[in-house]
């Protein structure tokens, strides 16, 4: 690597997400620095094809590109590409519904959430209902030696009747899998006619705090899975002669959910979603009315052609759900709508629910792999961000050789090789450019551009797949909220104009990091989490990089809109020309508004937009308790102590998109 590609362009606190995100151990022990991991992340994804079936050059100008970040693959690559073992490098899994195996759905969203994936489920009565009801009656106890580290935490959930020397307990093994099946073990007990007492000792589980090797992090010790398989097995033992409703199976999966999140090590994220036809849809638009009910979940409502023909009509069913579905988003911010008419256009199967943050429509038990292009690393240079363009949507194609355990993933994978390449720091792009964001998405140069990178992707996918003697990808181009991978270079995330120029960030913080004393000394206000366990969330005052990067090189502030500076049409024009021109996947973007609007006059907006979008997501300004920003002024900001300078705020960070857990992990 070249002396020049040694002067990394971290943003703000792009070098601390690095570190405490992506950075792995090298063989003495010490922390990678980031050209280690840019090697690693190579090396690993190169090697997943055979020999010979790579550019002259591509090694090195992959490195060039994620070097200087004008490149990245989504977190999950820069964590889990090049390790030894097996590589889970996808980032969002859909779970199925199975109705000869009813625990087959809890199992593989447990799984993936385990792996650090983001799970979506399709919760519509067309699934749900069809699955048998609960027969077993079987009692569940949870026994562990009295030695254990965690023997104090565990108590209340153990059993007053059985011992952990009992020889016919099943011993749980101390491993993610091991986790899994103690789950399975459960459910299977509850669907099946086996009435003896299932009996599981966690005594072979590792305390908290221990490392976890393969992984990273450290572990939560047996409790949070101790607490979701008791809460679980009395749910269910109630349920015995019924089948489960769409928010019962809902409830279940946020357990599964918070025994994940409960380590600090991942942040779950789920999406859910109800087609807007059921009976109980209104019970399922109220579902997070509370923000401490079902936190691990984005919820969405699916729509089609029909509830927009039924809507224009004045159909009052639709009507009525088109209602509350925006007053939720009006209120706090959910939920969303999406469009499974549209996104069905041009898929081999049937899409049924989208990734977490709803820029993937997958099918059932279906995956996929993200990559991202720096737009604004590119400014006027079009042709190098081709070629960029390129070469991640072959990087792309290696990634979905990946290892996947599940057969009924592997299946869907092999037929679609769906993969997604996106933008992140669109704004910057444009008004490096002397463009406005509210006039980009008619603006000629802009829609050409997109274009043009939209083709090279899909021709070099194409291309590479036959090459590799694979299936071609079903779609290829995307927009996802790109989370901590933004921050790595301090640029806009995704489409997403920046949220204020000055702003409180709130970044979550496990209690155990040393972070946590950092940010106290430098005098930043710090709060427990209300949404997840043992984590703290600081408060950091904060200019966004893109008004202070073009500050800094004297270009023309004034060019730079802030969302609440931006109408509702602008936002959506730009989401919907990129649905056109670019995105073959979707576009993910959550439009924000002021906390003073017309309802009506939303609705009215919406409902023009919504035949062109495959997925919609407003947010009122601040409409939930511990927002990840909040607005301030100049003079509040040079006021404060700890003047930071970071990115935009999306709506989503992190590799798996966890709303409601937003922040640094």
């Amino acid at each position: 690597m070249s002396e020049a590609t040694q002067q990394i362009p971290w943003g703000p606190t792009g070098e601390l997400v690095y570190r405490r995100s992506y950075s792995r151990a090298l063989a003495d022990g010490t922390p990678e620095e980031w050209p280690d991991t840019v090697r690693r992340v190579v090396d690993g994804n190169l090697a997943l094809v055979p020999d010979g079936h790579q550019l002259p050059d591509e090694r090195r100008q992959l490195e060039d590109l994620l070097l200087r970040f004008a490149a990245l693959p989504a977190g999950r690559h820069l964590w889990m590409s090049g390790v030894s073992g097996r590589q889970f490098l996808f980032n969002c899994h859909v779970a199925g519904w199975d109705r000869d195996d009813p625990a087959a759905h809890f199992r593989f969203l447990f799984n993936q959430l385990m792996q650090g994936g983001g799970v979506g489920a399709n919760y519509s009565n067309r699934f749900v209902d069809g699955m048998p009801k609960v027969t077993g009656r079987s009692e569940v106890h949870l026994v562990c030696d009295d030695g254990h580290a965690d023997i104090a935490e565990l108590l209340p959930h153990l059993s007053p009747v059985y011992s952990p020397m009992w020889p016919g307990s099943m011993r749980v093994d101390d491993s993610r899998e091991g986790w899994v099946d103690a789950l399975g073990a459960v459910l299977d007990r509850f669907w099946g006619h086996e009435h003896e007492p299932l009996v599981l000792d966690l005594s072979l589980l590792r305390g908290r705090g221990e490392p976890i090797r393969s992984f990273g992090g450290t572990a939560s010790g047996p409790a949070p899975l101790a607490a979701m398989l008791a809460k679980v097995a009395a749910f269910l033992g109630g349920k015995v002669g019924a089948g489960l409703s769409s928010l019962d199976a809902m409830t279940i999966d946020h357990w599964i959910a918070e025994a994940v999140v409960a380590g600090n090590v991942r942040r779950s994220a789920r999406m859910s979603m109800k087609h807007w036809a059921d009976p109980d849809i209104g019970e399922f638009i109220e579902a997070k009315t509370d923000p401490l009910l079902h936190w691990s979940t984005n919820i969405s409502v699916e729509v089609d052609d029909d509830f927009l023909a039924a809507v224009a009509g004045g159909d009052g069913r639709a009507t009525e759900v088109f209602a509350a579905a925006t007053d939720g988003m009006l209120h706090n911010g959910e939920p969303g709508v999406w469009n499974r008419s549209l996104a069905q256009v041009g898929e081999r199967g049937q899409v049924v629910c989208t990734n977490p943050c709803g820029e993937i429509a997958l099918e059932e038990w279906e995956n996929c792999n993200l990559g991202h292009i720096n737009l604004g690393a590119f400014a006027d240079d079009v042709d190098g961000a081709v070629e960029a363009h390129r070469l991640m949507a072959r990087f792309l194609v290696r990634a979905t050789f990946g290892d996947v355990p599940d057969e009924r993933q592997r299946a869907v994978l092999l037929r679609n090789r769906r993969i997604g390449v996106g933008h992140l720091g669109y704004q910057g792009w444009v008004v490096r450019q002397g463009i406005r964001y509210s006039e980009s998405a008619s603006h000629p140069h802009v829609r050409e551009a997109l274009g043009r990178f939209a083709r090279a992707v899909r021709a070099e996918a194409e291309s590479y797949t036959a090459e590799l003697g694979i299936a071609s990808p079903v779609k290829v181009t995307t927009v996802a909220p790109t989370g901590s991978v933004a921050k790595l270079p301090g640029a806009t995330e995704g489409i997403q104009p920046i949220y204020a120029r000055y702003f409180i960030r709130r970044v979550r913080l496990a209690e155990s990091d040393p972070e946590v004393e950092v940010q106290r000394t430098l005098g930043h206000e710090l709060e427990p989490d209300l949404y997840s366990p043992n984590t703290v969330v600081v408060a950091i005052p904060t200019k966004d990089t893109l008004v202070e990067q073009i500050e800094s090189a004297g270009g023309d502030v004034g060019l730079i809109e802030s969302a609440d500076e931006i109408p509702l049409e602008a936002q959506l024009a730009v989401q919907t020309m990129y649905q056109s021109v670019y995105a073959d996947n979707a576009v993910s973007m959550t439009v924000n508004l002021a906390d003073s609007v017309d309802p009506d006059g939303v609705r009215d907006v919406l409902l023009r937009a919504l035949p062109h979008l495959k997925g919609t997501t407003l947010m009122i300004d601040e409409s939930r308790p511990q927002a990840p920003s909040e607005r301030i002024s100049r003079a509040e900001y040079e006021a404060s102590t700890g003047q930071e300078v970071d990115g935009s705020a999306g709506s989503c960070l992190g590799d798996a998109c966890p709303i409601g857990n937003e922040g640094l992990h």
